[in-house]
C-alpha cells in the first residue's frame, strides 16, 4: 500500500466528524421521505484493495451468498486537477425493495421496471445529499454521473468487475441504515481512490489547521 494515502490520527478523526454529519443529513432526508425513523451504524473508514473490496462489501452487508439490488454513481470536481473524485455504492438486501414499494403505498404489481425505480430513488437521495454535504464541509464542489443499477437480484461479486477498477487501493467509508421493526436495509459506500485521497488529506489538513 503507498504510504502517502495512510490517514494520520487527526486526519481520520476529522474526516469521521465530517462523514458523521453528513450521513446525519442523508438519514434525516430518508426518514422524511418514507415517514419513518431511520437507524445509522457508526461509518467505518479504512484502505482497502481492489482485490478485496466485494468480500468487504459483502462483510459489511451480511449477505454473503444471499441475492442484493445495486445503484452507483460518481462524484467528481470539473476543471479540477487534481481533484478529488470517487464512486459511491448503495445496496439493497432482496426485503428492502417490498418495504420500501409499502412504506411508499405503492399498490401495483412490483415488476423489475418499479424495483429499479425506487432503487433510482433512494440512491440518489442519500448519495447527493450525503456527497454534497461532505463537499461543502471541505469547501469542494462536486458534480455526479447519472446513477446507474447495476444489478437486481444478483449476488455481490457480480455487481461490479474487479478487473475494470481503475484503481488498486481505494478509502472506503461504509455506512448502514435500517428500519425499526422492519427487514428493510441498505448500506452506502464511498470510495476514493489514491490520487484523491492525497487531495483529500490535504483538505483535511487545511480545517485541522483552522481549529
Amino acid at each position: 500500500m503507498n504510504e502517502g494515502v495512510v490517514l494520520t490520527e487527526d486526519q481520520r478523526d476529522c474526516l469521521q466528524e465530517i462523514v458523521n454529519v453528513a450521513i446525519g443529513q442523508s438519514c434525516d432526508s430518508l426518514a422524511r421521505h418514507l415517514k419513518v425513523f431511520v437507524h445509522l451504524s457508526v461509518p467505518r473508514i479504512r484502505v482497502v484493495s481492489k482485490q478485496s473490496l466485494s468480500v468487504e462489501l459483502a462483510s459489511f452487508v451480511g449477505c454473503v451468498g444471499a441475492k442484493v439490488s445495486g445503484v452507483s454513481q460518481s462524484f467528481f470536481q470539473v476543471n479540477v486537477a487534481p481533484d478529488i473524485s470517487g464512486q459511491t455504492f448503495i445496496i439493497f438486501n432482496d426485503f428492502s425493495l417490498r418495504e420500501l414499494a409499502g412504506l411508499l403505498e405503492y399498490e401495483g404489481e412490483l415488476t423489475d421496471a418499479v424495483e429499479k425505480k425506487l432503487l433510482m430513488d433512494i440512491a440518489n437521495l442519500l448519495i447527493e445529499t450525503c456527497v454534497s454535504r461532505i463537499g461543502q464541509q471541505i469547501n469542494t464542489g462536486l458534480s455526479y454521473s447519472d446513477p446507474t443499477v447495476l444489478g437486481q437480484h444478483i449476488l455481490i461479486d457480480d455487481l461490479f468487475d474487479q478487473k475494470k477498477l481503475g484503481w488498486e487501493d481505494a478509502l472506503l467509508v461504509e455506512i448502514s441504515y435500517t428500519l425499526e421493526n422492519s427487514p428493510f436495509n441498505c448500506s452506502m459506500f464511498l470510495l476514493m481512490p489514491c490520487e484523491s485521497i492525497v487531495v483529500l488529506k490535504g483538505k483535511l489538513d487545511v480545517l485541522l489547521e483552522g481549529l
